[in-house]
């Protein structure tokens, strides 16, 4: 359905159209009520379809985002096991110096 394309219009029939309207009558005004229920669902569809389509683009951002953050992580980690191996050599050359005095 393009957006050029008038919606059809709701068709409303009561129990009174059923026992007064000539089947003809009748067949029309069902054939209207199933091109608007159809238009309804197709835009219903469309905006679904487009709700998906930004639910995956999202989700694979936040895949993106979040094995991007992981690696930051894996890195501040072995930065930090550097750090504290750095101290540990330290702290053992300050305690080689005190052993020496």
């Amino acid at each position: 359905m393009t957006n050029e394309e008038p919606l059809p219009k709701k068709v409303r029939l009561s129990e009174a159209d059923f026992k007064v309207l000539p089947r003809d009558e009748l067949i029309l005004r069902w054939k209207q009520y199933e091109a608007y229920v159809q238009a309804k669902e197709g835009k219903y569809t469309d905006l679904n379809s487009n709700d998906v389509t930004g639910l995956r683009e999202s989700e694979e951002k936040l895949k993106q985002q979040q094995q991007e953050s992981a690696r930051r992580e894996n890195i501040l980690v072995m930065r930090v096991a550097t750090i504290e191996q750095e101290m540990q050599e330290c702290t053992n050359q300050i305690e080689y110096l005190k052993q020496l005095q």
